[in-house]
């Protein structure tokens, strides 16, 4: 909430949208709008009290109102019907109308508030969202999202409690974020290999592959994959323990080629890793946990050679084993990239 709090107040001193500017300015109108009937009202009012108070004619700005009140009575006679059952009723349609006028105003003016401070959330959560490197699917900003969308047609005391189950939320999902790693496997040319192959084969090939991915990434205490056909996706506590998975699936296809697997061409695998403070929620599958960090670690998989691991710089930099990381002489997503061969 701290961080969150943060956000706003570094929100508020930056120019504002023109969008929440233009609301605010429409909420300060109405306002004033409301006050000035209020005042107008008092005004109409004001010769009905005058009446009983002795010499108030005396007094020169009691003068003032009552010709300022004389005039617009006239003009109200002159453009609308102000008589009822044949009384003149113009000072209480006026005082009424005042009192109508000033309500509406009101009501537009919190409207506008209303409106402004929904954009000023939005505006909030948007630049969090940024700084944290969530995409704007992430499912874990799905229950700020249904809050967000409330605060547009709440009421007042709704809006309240609505605010206070917003920060709540908020409070909630700072408590998930995590530092963590994240690895990116796949199979070179999988489709290839598996062309002149009988059906049975590749099952069990490919079968065996997993298990011996799944097996090595227990070793080194993965918290959660998530497949593809021929590709993986792997949450590590830490770069050492994602780089050595990857390392290992790598030295071990030497001995899984040579007695586990029985297809023509040998298994290679391109390893992409990356790592940040990512908000992990434990309940949900990691296919459906939408972060940046994620993303980058499937790119450097994507960029990396057969049998090659690559790191973002950023990445290798914490890494406590960086024996064999070489500068590739290339980036992706603009980081600079670092790739291990096995020698």
């Amino acid at each position: 909430t701290e961080h969150f709090n943060r956000i706003s107040m570094q929100n508020d001193t930056k120019k504002s949208s023109p969008q929440i500017l233009i609301l605010s300015s429409l909420s300060r109108t109405a306002r004033v709008l409301s006050i000035i009937s209020i005042i107008f009202m008092l005004l109409f009012i004001a010769p009905l009290i005058l009446h009983y108070m002795e010499d108030a004619s005396s007094y020169r700005f009691i003068r003032t109102i009552l010709d300022v009140d004389r005039t617009i009575t006239v003009a109200v006679k002159e453009n609308i019907p102000t008589k009822i059952g044949g009384k003149d009723m113009s000072r209480w349609i006026m005082i009424i109308g005042m009192f109508i006028l000033s309500g509406t105003f009101t009501r537009m003016s919190e409207k506008f508030k209303d409106r402004s401070e929904y954009y000023k959330y939005k505006s909030n959560i948007d630049t969090w969202k940024r700084q944290m490197n969530l995409s704007d699917n992430a499912v874990i900003l799905t229950p700020l999202n249904q809050k967000l969308e409330q605060l547009k047609s709440a009421n007042k005391k709704d809006r309240e409690q609505l605010i206070k189950e917003f920060i709540e939320t908020k409070k909630k999902l700072d408590e998930m974020g995590r530092d963590l790693a994240f690895l990116a496997i796949d199979i070179v040319d999988s489709t290839g290999m598996k062309q002149g192959e009988e059906k049975a084969i590749i099952e069990h090939d490919f079968k065996e592959y997993k298990r011996f991915v799944e097996r090595t990434f227990v070793t080194f205490g993965s918290i959660k994959s998530t497949w593809t056909p021929d590709g993986v996706m792997s949450c590590f506590t830490s770069v050492d323990a994602a780089v050595r998975a990857a390392r290992e699936v790598i030295n071990g296809l030497g001995e899984f080629n040579k007695n586990v697997k029985s297809m023509r061409r040998d298994f290679m695998v391109r390893c992409g890793v990356n790592s940040g403070f990512v908000y992990f929620d434990e309940s949900l599958p990691l296919e459906e946990i939408s972060d940046r960090v994620i993303d980058i670690a499937g790119h450097m998989q994507k960029n990396a050679q057969p049998n090659t691991v690559c790191v973002a710089k950023p990445t290798i930099e914490p890494l406590n084993d960086r024996i064999g990381f070489e500068p590739a002489n290339r980036f992706v997503d603009g980081y600079e990239v670092y790739e291990w061969k096995k020698t």
